[in-house]
């Protein structure tokens, strides 16, 4: 009889694209329980693509298998110790790769897991924070940030409350893992109850609480059984007033009990439509901190780092272009530099400027002037076959609509610009701007099929 991952590694095979299943899922090993699924990958660069690539299409498969969908990690498979000599020695490399090992995961208490889908009130290993404090890289665009998160976990901040403000793809995310991560460890306690989830997950959860009239269970949750509340992506509040309300209460008794509270998200508070003033008020009631574009000499300590994280020989040259053509953000620097290794392995071939330039051509295809609001519009209205008098028209023509709603995140995301400067030359107020960028950062983030089609747009803005 088959165990269970034969069966997802036959799911997987009939359903992905052929290379995908050779290149990344043919490598791993499994460990599989009743309620949970772990992955070894050969390397930190073959693991971390499985769990930002390919999670959702394995956890569908094990849920197939299995009959229950389970908790999924995907891990580095621990170095052998050679026989006799007592030295470890890593798994075969691939090709153009260095041997190594993955990052550590730390030695702290293991905080639990609260309001989690799949995870509530089951312990939440240190392993599971992706990202430290010591594999961020620290820059001028976010020193502050990088010192205010750390000086929350060490208590040398004047309030237990932070704000962290960035636009996607700068390291929001991972300095919410890194405080995780952190105060886990630093922990003198048996567990750390901890909440990590998205506002959206907050509102769900709290739909479902109320569908099943289990309200004093959900308040018990997040007001009396937590010690940290790691809030993502505030700005999906805006409107919500019954959650907003939940959610004031919620951080008034966390504050009460002295409770540790980090949001994030893409606009700084002042910048917020439909939020409640008291909720606003308690959002800068801490340490505020944004998170710039990171400038070429950050950008290059970056391409090195996740270079030797990812084992990939990166010679100094393709460095230096990669960092030059690639400015916007952190997560289009990691892609590139993920698809050029990819590429590398299923040539057979080494990375050199010829290869980069080829992968380039999907990011930034030549050096392009500074990207402007006009430039934006005249993109747009090409992609989707408008005028720029339609693009600021009245009209709701899905088309349309889907083409200002990326005018403006693009706007928001590759110029200075404040919203109500983009919403004059859209004709839109303040408000109406914030939803078409919080519309479509949604979008990209459940990698829905208009995300991805959004995004697909997006690869070509280079081409401006």
């Amino acid at each position: 009889m088959r165990g269970p991952w034969q069966l997802i590694l036959s799911l997987l095979e009939k359903t992905l694209n052929p290379g995908l299943f050779q290149v990344w899922i043919k490598p791993l090993e499994a460990v599989a329980t009743d309620n949970a699924l772990t992955l070894l990958a050969p390397n930190e660069f073959v693991a971390a693509w499985v769990r930002e690539r390919l999670a959702g299409d394995i956890l569908q498969a094990a849920q197939q298998a299995m009959g229950r969908k389970p908790d999924l990690s995907v891990r580095v498979k621990p170095k052998l110790v050679a026989p006799g000599n007592g030295k470890a020695t890593a798994p075969a490399a691939l090709h153009g790769l260095g041997n190594g090992s993955g990052n550590g995961s730390g030695n702290g208490k293991a905080p639990l897991a609260v309001g989690l889908p799949g995870l509530a009130g089951r312990p939440l290993a240190t392993q599971t924070w992706r990202f430290s404090f010591d594999d961020f890289v620290v820059g001028p665009c976010n020193e502050l940030a990088f010192m205010a998160a750390r000086g929350l976990c060490k208590g040398a901040l004047a309030s237990e409350h932070f704000y962290l403000c960035s636009a996607p793809g700068l390291g929001k995310t991972h300095l919410m893992h890194a405080i995780g991560r952190q105060l886990a460890q630093a922990t003198n306690r048996s567990s750390l109850r901890v909440a990590y989830l998205t506002a959206e997950e907050f509102t769900s959860s709290l739909v479902m609480a109320i569908k099943s009239s289990e309200m004093d269970r959900f308040r018990a949750k997040f007001r009396q059984n937590l010690d940290v509340l790691l809030l993502e992506d505030i700005h999906f509040l805006q409107g919500k007033a019954k959650v907003q309300d939940e959610l004031l209460c919620t951080l008034k008794a966390l504050h009460d009990r002295g409770c540790k509270v980090v949001y994030t998200s893409s606009f700084l508070p002042r910048e917020l439509s439909g939020v409640d003033n008291c909720l606003a008020s308690r959002f800068c009631s801490g340490l505020m901190a944004s998170i710039d574009r990171p400038c070429l000499e950050t950008r290059l300590k970056i391409l090195q780092r996740k270079a030797a994280t990812y084992q990939v020989a990166l010679p100094e040259n393709v460095t230096e272009l990669l960092a030059e053509r690639l400015s916007s953000d952190v997560r289009q620097l990691e892609s590139c530099l993920q698809n050029l290794a990819l590429k590398a392995r299923l040539l057979g071939a080494g990375i050199d400027l010829g290869l980069a330039m080829e992968v380039l051509q999907n990011y930034a295809p030549a050096p392009c002037r500074a990207i402007t609001l006009d430039s934006i519009i005249d993109f747009a209205c090409r992609n989707f076959g408008l005028t720029a008098t339609e693009l600021a028209s009245k009209s709701r023509k899905r088309q349309v609509v889907m083409a200002r709603n990326l005018a403006c995140y693009m706007a928001r995301k590759h110029t200075s610009l404040s919203l109500e400067q983009i919403g004059t030359r859209f004709n839109r107020r303040h408000s109406t701007v914030l939803k078409a960028i919080t519309n479509v950062e949604r979008e990209i983030a459940t990698e829905t099929p208009l995300g991805r089609q959004f995004s697909h747009t997006m690869e070509r803005i280079g081409r401006l």
